[in-house]
């Protein structure tokens, strides 16, 4: 129990719980009260002080603003004062401003005419003197114009000449260029000429001797020293002599010249032009032949096999007169050119089936790969149809593609 001291008697007085929470609450109502009051009676009395304060900066600010009003009104006025004095000094100085440009332009307009007069003096007299200087200019101009038409005249006349001498040895210095280069042009057709033939007998007897004539030396142009298969001893010479011009028949005694001096058994001049009546072979006169340059390697495996058995011949009937006699009348006879001829025609029969065999396989060869290419074509026709049709799905195949960064042609 809770005991609470009497004010009066000082008696200690015991309470109950439930009496001192309402004590309590009592107590604290009445606090709350008095404070309420307190905090109402501190509210009137601020918004009073707050009333009296407003009313008086009302008053002080008026008052104010009326002695601002006053402060400014006078200083306007004499602001004004002041503006109307300056206009009047400023219209004062410059009405006499005005005076005063009035008198210096009289006297400008005095000073200008006078100007103006001495002027048009000097005008006058520089147009005198300027039309004087014009006729006088004329004068000396026709006289210049006549002296440089006559100089021009002059010089125009020496550079006709200088260029038509300049034509003219141009003229002649290009007659003599192309005589030049046509000779050039068939000394060199004629040294490719010779080139090719010394190849070919090279290339189709490697067994003999292929000499070129040095140029500048006498003679004829390829000696071909012909040597037995077996044991590659010397049988015998042909002399060979190219010409790519027209045939001239002087060629043929300085030919035989060549040969004799030469020692050779046969010599032939393969002519690029022969007469018309002696075809593409022809035997002129004794150990003398001319062939064209196609049929020079055939004539050259006739000739060569007569000289090998003449060689044979001779080894075999050393010392007999009558043999060689005979020998050389079969040389020289008919019946050994129908031998060569016949030679040769099987030579060229045998050439041209090998030409013809090898046209026959270069047109197999062509259909064959026509069907390749026909093949191949197809196939990467059908490739494209397939990627077209599957949107590109189809996988991809490199060797049908386009390497990157190429583009189709159209």
């Amino acid at each position: 129990m809770t005991t609470i001291k009497c004010p009066n008697c000082s008696e200690q007085i015991e309470i109950s719980q439930a009496l001192q929470g309402q004590i309590e609450a009592q107590v604290l109502a009445a606090e709350h009260d008095k404070h309420e009051a307190a905090m109402a009676k501190a509210r009137a009395e601020a918004q009073e002080l707050i009333r009296q304060a407003g009313a008086t900066a009302k008053q002080e600010a008026a008052s104010e603003l009326e002695l601002t009003k006053q402060r400014l009104e006078g200083e306007a006025l004499a602001a004004q004062k002041r503006a109307a004095a300056g206009q009047e000094h400023l219209i004062t100085t410059l009405r006499e401003d005005a005076e005063s440009a009035k008198s210096d332009s009289q006297k400008l307009r005095g000073q200008l005419s006078e100007i103006m007069t001495e002027l048009r003096a000097e005008r006058a007299a520089k147009e005198n003197a300027e039309l004087a200087a014009q006729k006088k200019l004329a004068a000396e101009e026709s006289k210049i114009r006549e002296t440089a038409t006559r100089e021009a005249d002059e010089r125009q006349r020496f550079n006709m000449a200088a260029r038509d001498k300049t034509i003219a040895d141009l003229q002649h210095a290009l007659d003599d260029a192309q005589r030049k280069a046509a000779q050039g042009s068939q000394q060199l057709q004629g040294e490719v000429l010779e080139l090719d033939l010394e190849q070919q007998l090279r290339e189709e007897f490697p067994f003999d001797d292929i000499t070129e004539v040095k140029k500048g030396q006498r003679g004829a142009d390829i000696k071909q020293l012909v040597r037995a298969p077996h044991n590659g001893a010397a049988c015998g010479t042909i002399l060979w002599e190219t010409k790519n011009g027209k045939w001239q028949p002087a060629w043929v005694p300085k030919f035989k010249g060549d040969i004799r001096e030469a020692g050779a058994n046969i010599g032939v001049i393969v002519s690029a032009e022969i007469p018309d009546d002696y075809g593409d072979l022809h035997h002129l006169e004794a150990n003398v032949w001319v062939a064209t340059p196609k049929l020079a390697t055939r004539l050259a495996a006739a000739l060569r096999m007569t000289i090998l058995q003449v060689d044979a011949a001779n080894k075999m009937a050393a010392g007999k007169d009558a043999k060689m006699e005979a020998l050389y009348q079969f040389l020289v006879g008919p019946e050994f050119r129908h031998r060569v001829e016949a030679i040769i025609e099987s030579y060229t029969l045998l050439q041209n089936e090998m030409e013809k065999e090898k046209r026959t396989y270069a047109l197999k060869w062509a259909r064959q790969e026509k069907a390749i290419r026909s093949v191949i074509d197809n196939t990467i026709g059908m490739y494209g149809d397939l990627q077209g049709i599957t949107n590109q799905a189809l996988p991809s195949i490199k060797t049908l593609e386009l390497p990157d960064g190429e583009e189709a042609e159209e």
